[in-house]
Formats: structure tokens, C-alpha cells, sequence
């Protein structure tokens, strides 16, 4: 049962046999993260990614200024990771933090190689999860402020009642304000 959603998005991902996807869930650890836990913290190396089984995650990094930049918020059945850390094993510039209590299924970097060296398919694995991440972060359009609110209404409507407002203002890169003018031009 802990594993279902996420046969169903690695399915989803790759063509991948059953007996290789009961393989690659051999080599995962569930863990549960209490709410405002870190998965990462900043100059913490990322060692692995996260596969969100229940629960919510922000990831966010904090400027120059001190304030707190919303990167990514992530639910159900999303992948959670640093991305330029994970791939470059370098001290990540952000934080990976529960919204509340939240199960995740963890591959390691080093089980991932492994998982790599054993057949071709799972190398291409890992090309997936690069091109599924990538594209989770790639949030730097230029669209205005009503576009960015529409776009996450379409696409991810769960994460304005799973999230305070701030933190959607700053994940649509949009202040507080603007946010609350747009929700009210909406309505």
C-alpha cells in the first residue's frame, strides 16, 4: 500500500516492467517527517531525492536580505529535491521544509548509481527524474501576476488551500498584496 502512488508515477515516467519496478522500491526508505523538519538545510549537500507519499513540502532559499524566497511547494506524488546539489554534490543555497507531517520514500544518490549500474533501464531512470525536475522548477516565465495565479488554479489548485497565502505570493514571485488584488479580480 506505501508503495502504490508511486508505481503509479514511475509508471508514468518510464515504461518499466513490474519486477523492475519492485527493484527500485527495494532500494527506497520511508521515513516520516514531522511538520517544519528539514529534509535540507542550507550548506547541507543533497544525498537524496524524495518521493512525497502524504504531506507537503516548501523549498526555499533566503536572500541577501534575509527574506525567504518560495522556490517550490510540493505535495502528493511529487519529487523533492535540490536539484544543482543532488547533481553536483555541492553545499545546497536552499531549505527543504515539511509543511506538516509528511511520509516520504527516499532514493540515495548512492542507491540510485547502483540502481544505474545494474541495467541499462534504470540508467534512463535517472535521465527521467533529471527531466522531471527540471521541469517542476522551471518557473521563471514571464507572465503577469493574474497568468502565474491562473496557471497554478489549472494545474495545482491543492496548493493554495495546503500553503499560507505568503508563501504562495513568493512562489508566484508576486507580493502578498498583488496576490490578494488578483484572488479578489478573480472571485
Amino acid at each position: 500500500m506505501m508503495f502504490e502512488n508511486f508505481k503509479k508515477t514511475i509508471q508514468q515516467l518510464g515504461k518499466f516492467a513490474d519486477d523492475q519496478v519492485s527493484f527500485i522500491t527495494d532500494h527506497l526508505r520511508a521515513a516520516i517527517i514531522a511538520k517544519d523538519e528539514y529534509l535540507l538545510k542550507e550548506g547541507k549537500v543533497c544525498q537524496s531525492f524524495y518521493f512525497i507519499n502524504r504531506g507537503s513540502f516548501r523549498h526555499y532559499e533566503i536572500t541577501e536580505t534575509g527574506d525567504e524566497t518560495t522556490l517550490n511547494l510540493l505535495v502528493e506524488n511529487d519529487w523533492v529535491l535540490d536539484y544543482k546539489s543532488f547533481t553536483s554534490q555541492k553545499p545546497s543555497t536552499s531549505f527543504i521544509q515539511a509543511a506538516e507531517e509528511s511520509e516520504v520514500l527516499e532514493l540515495s544518490v548512492y542507491n540510485l548509481h547502483k540502481l544505474m549500474k545494474t541495467s541499462d533501464c534504470f540508467f534512463q531512470l535517472g535521465k527521467i527524474f533529471q527531466y522531471a525536475i527540471a521541469q517542476q522548477e522551471n518557473k521563471t516565465q514571464k507572465i503577469s501576476p493574474k497568468e502565474k495565479y491562473a496557471e497554478l488554479l489549472a494545474n495545482k489548485p491543492q496548493l493554495i488551500q495546503r500553503f499560507p497565502l505568503k508563501y504562495i505570493a513568493s512562489y508566484l514571485d508576486i507580493t502578498p498584496e498583488t496576490l490578494s488584488r488578483v484572488r479578489k479580480n478573480l472571485a
